[in-house]
């Protein structure tokens, strides 16, 4: 076993509560009548423990995102955990989330000491900016394709596993060398799996949650280890494909659940096999941290598609710059292209193009910025992307590109037109922090911080996509990246102590 001091992640569970119900989800989702939501106060003791802790602390669930207070708690983390480096955030546009992602987390040791496990549904995308300038690693995956969890309902002593070789077994146990320990609503506990048992089975709790508890070592760990009786994660065991959402139990958990009352009990979810037919010829005992999917760059499948600009309204910026014939024709393109939404203009003659359009034109006459942006945003019903279109069409190229790409809510992307001409494109959520408190329409990117300010090629989607060349030199400057991180800290605190 491990001290979890020797861990490269220690989890802090926010919640058991998950949309998935995964065949034998190590968190045993869709067994809880009523999931656990850590309030702030223990989150913050549980951040506040970790204070010296040289790995990653991460953020898990259940599904972490759709906590409620998800960015409460993400804020006070990113002051009190890691360090910003913003080296891993998607800020430019990908047609390869999941190999952005991978370029990133291909090795815990090159992080900003942050994580985040997720299933990517729909609030992760609520949440997106704030999760990309947070973590510096990701570990994603949907569920939507195929992969393997091995059962973890099971005793040892059903399946008539001798003391002498279940120490053996349990103290090379994958999951407590290779995965994490972990905090829960109820205390710190040496292995993340005891820790989802003692909240499913209503068990006594763990250690108190305080500064240096994950100092402790495995001769500490004894009165946790009643739970390594009732988890058959260290013995070769079946698997069942996760989408199936039917777990495989021993009688001995059957009873638990029914002694829960569990909801995927009664619902007809839970396959109880006979410990006396049980084979272990048959199976493998894991000893890999990943040991469900070969293919990871399949993390990601359905929940790939939530993650791109869902409604995108946009609005033709007409200046006096341009001739009445220019203007007309560029609106006519823009309806063309089902790309005109609004016309906005100080110009009686662009108002009428509008008309004669039949699109709604915003009056910019006398009025500044913020008010044209407010009066957008309502009369729009503007609740996610605008393209704003400064005396210009978009070519058929860069429309394809905001329909193929995963684009960061948080920043501003623009295209020029070129020979130093204000004429181009913007490209801009309402969400973005940079926008919490309205925005100027006419100098939107303004108030972004300049790395959110991304330039946006005018060529194929393709120019956003990571092959295994990009992804080894995008490995390759990390690690560059983060031993001058670590040097110029090192360097930093002995000049703090007068070296």
């Amino acid at each position: 076993m491990k001290s979890p001091a020797d861990m490269k992640v220690i989890q802090i569970e926010i919640t058991n509560a998950c949309p998935k119900r995964c065949s034998n989800c190590t968190r045993f989702c869709g067994h809880h009548k009523e999931p656990f939501f850590m309030d702030f106060e223990t989150f913050q003791q549980a951040v506040d423990s970790m204070r010296g802790f040289k790995g990653i602390v991460g953020i898990m669930g259940g599904e972490p995102t759709i906590h409620p207070q998800f960015e409460k708690f993400v804020r006070y983390y990113r002051e009190h955990i890691g360090y910003d480096d913003f080296s891993t955030a998607c800020y430019e546009p990908t047609a390869d989330f999941v190999k952005h992602i991978l370029a990133n987390a291909y090795n815990v040791d090159y992080s900003n000491q942050r994580g985040l496990w997720t299933s990517v549904n729909p609030r992760y995308y609520d949440h997106f900016e704030l999760i990309q300038d947070t973590f510096g690693y990701q570990l994603v995956n949907d569920h939507t394709h195929p992969s393997m969890h091995e059962t973890m309902m099971c005793t040892r002593k059903e399946l008539g596993v001798a003391d002498d070789e279940w120490v053996k077994l349990r103290d090379n146990c994958w999951v407590q060398n290779l995965w994490s320990a972990s905090i829960t609503p109820k205390g710190a506990f040496y292995c993340e799996i005891a820790a989802a048992m003692d909240a499913t089975l209503g068990g006594p709790g763990g250690w108190k949650i305080e500064p240096g508890w994950w100092k402790r070592t495995p001769a500490d760990f004894a009165d946790q280890l009643h739970w390594c009786e009732m988890c058959s994660a260290a013995l070769p065991m079946p698997k069942r494909n996760a989408n199936e959402e039917v777990d495989d139990v021993s009688p001995v958990w059957r009873e638990k659940l029914i002694q829960i009352d569990s909801p995927k009990l009664r619902k007809g979810l839970v396959n109880e096999f006979s410990p006396a037919a049980y084979n272990r010829n048959e199976h493998e005992v894991i000893c890999e941290a990943t040991p469900y999917l070969e293919d990871q760059e399949r993390r990601i499948g359905a929940a790939g598609k939530t993650l791109k600009p869902r409604r995108i309204v946009s609005v033709a910026w007409l200046t006096g710059a341009i001739p009445g014939e220019e203007a007309a024709r560029i609106l006519d393109s823009l309806k063309a292209a089902k790309r005109l939404d609004f016309v906005v203009s100080s110009e009686v003659a662009h108002r009428e193009l509008a008309e004669a359009a039949g699109v709604p034109f915003l009056d910019a006459t006398g009025r500044n910025g913020g008010e044209v942006y407010a009066e957008l945003r309502e009369r729009g019903k503007a609740k996610d992307w605008i393209l704003l279109l400064r005396d210009c069409a978009p070519p058929e190229k860069t429309l394809e590109l905001l329909q193929s790409c995963v684009f960061n809510p948080g920043c501003i992307y623009r295209q020029r037109s070129g020979g130093g001409s204000p004429r181009g494109i913007q490209f801009f959520n309402v969400r973005a922090h940079a926008l919490e408190k309205g925005g100027d329409l006419f100098h939107i990117a303004d108030g972004y911080p300049a790395r959110k300010v991304v330039k946006l090629a005018a060529g194929e989607p393709s120019q956003y996509r990571l092959n295994a060349g990009r992804m080894f030199y995008r490995r390759a400057m990390k690690r560059v990246y983060w031993a001058q991180k670590r040097i110029g800290r090192k360097l930093g605190g002995a000049a703090a102590a007068g070296l």
